[in-house]
């Protein structure tokens, strides 16, 4: 079985902490996300698209190839998988349904 790379853009991991300090995200929600973070790396993309558990679907306009997956009911994470590589790269992290 193949091992999926799950990598933070650097903005990302800015906006985690960012949160984090403003108390934007709880106890629960960090767990839930290192929960995605961990079922995406050992299933992949496949595994969480496929989940109702993440309600994850295709984002449209600017994030045109991109994805997002609910960790709340308005966190999101949005993220692309990387054409020819095992890899996903999440973009955001957003405790609010913000897509700006």
């Amino acid at each position: 079985m193949k091992h999926w790379s799950v990598k933070l853009t650097p903005m990302a991991a800015a906006g985690l902490r960012q949160q984090q300090k403003k108390g934007l995200l709880t106890k629960h929600d960090l767990s839930v996300l290192f929960q995605w973070l961990k079922e995406m790396a050992e299933f992949g993309p496949d595994f969480i698209q496929s989940s109702c558990h993440w309600s994850d679907h295709a984002l449209e306009g600017k994030w045109n190839g991109y994805r997002a997956s609910s960790f709340s009911s308005s966190g999101r994470i949005i993220y692309r998988v990387l054409p020819n590589e095992i890899e996903v790269s999440v973009v955001r992290i957003t405790a609010k349904h913000d897509y700006r």
